[in-house]
């Protein structure tokens, strides 16, 4: 995250902020917007298709255990030596599946396209989903548990999902790439927009709000904007006389 948040960089998260002054008649509305159109709801389009997707996943899901008639308890392997439980198969194969949506993601993440992401992004929520199934599966106390709990609770898969993004961004760059930051932290906010739409809606009217507050410190307070105007001048400066790379 060099890259984005470095020393040499913060000149230009001056100029973003500063720019703020140039906006003041627009942030307001935007925050509104945000806070009180009431768009924002699980029961609006485009946000109620979660619920109809969760519900394809969930239909789909127990089509497969019907269809193969899954006995975790019978064997999968048995020799004289040992015995490989049909449960064991299932935890393994889940496993697979999952590591391959993750490098799927990794890989999309290192790609020019947005769309590639977002598409990535579905796939590993679907495989998510199948995953709390096929622990379910198991018949094993905590395991079992585990997957209950994903399939009741789709906002534990949501939180997943979020972890996983995180972290595959950071994978995939983010801590040395502007562009995989930048579209990670985008994925994350539209993931979160569509999972939790009212919740994200009013921490983007905070947002909007805390740069309208900064706005009008920054026109109505002297001493604070000539600091500022300081403070920027002496980091414009550094940067320009610097000979390193940025």
């Amino acid at each position: 995250m060099r890259d984005v948040f470095g020393s040499r960089n913060w000149v230009f998260w001056w100029a973003a902020l500063t720019s703020t002054v140039f906006l003041t008649p627009w942030l307001p509305v935007i925050s509104n917007f945000f806070q009180d159109s009431g768009f924002f709801s699980p029961q609006n389009f485009p946000f109620s298709l979660v619920n109809g997707l969760n519900t394809w996943i969930d239909s789909v899901a127990e089509s497969i255990r019907e269809g193969v008639q899954f006995d975790p308890a019978a064997p999968a392997i048995a020799t004289p030596f040992f015995t490989v439980p049909m449960w064991m198969v299932a935890v393994l194969v889940g496993l697979l599946v999952l590591a391959g949506a993750v490098a799927m993601y990794v890989r999309a993440l290192k790609s020019h396209s947005l769309g590639d992401d977002i598409l990535t992004l579905l796939i590993l929520y679907f495989v998510l989903r199948v995953e709390a199934y096929i622990v379910s599966f198991t018949n094993i106390g905590p395991l079992q548990g585990a997957g209950n709990t994903m399939i009741q609770n789709p906002m534990v898969g949501f939180w997943i999902l979020m972890l996983f993004l995180f972290v595959l961004v950071f994978m995939g760059g983010g801590l040395n790439s502007r562009q995989a930051f930048w579209r990670g932290l985008l994925e994350a906010v539209l993931l979160a927009l569509f999972v939790v739409p009212q919740q994200t809606s009013q921490l983007l009217s905070a947002f909007f709000a805390g740069l309208f507050a900064f706005s009008n410190l920054l026109t109505s307070n002297m001493v604070f904007a000539v600091a500022w105007g300081i403070l920027g001048a002496v980091m414009a400066l550094t940067r320009l006389t610097s000979v390193s790379t940025a």
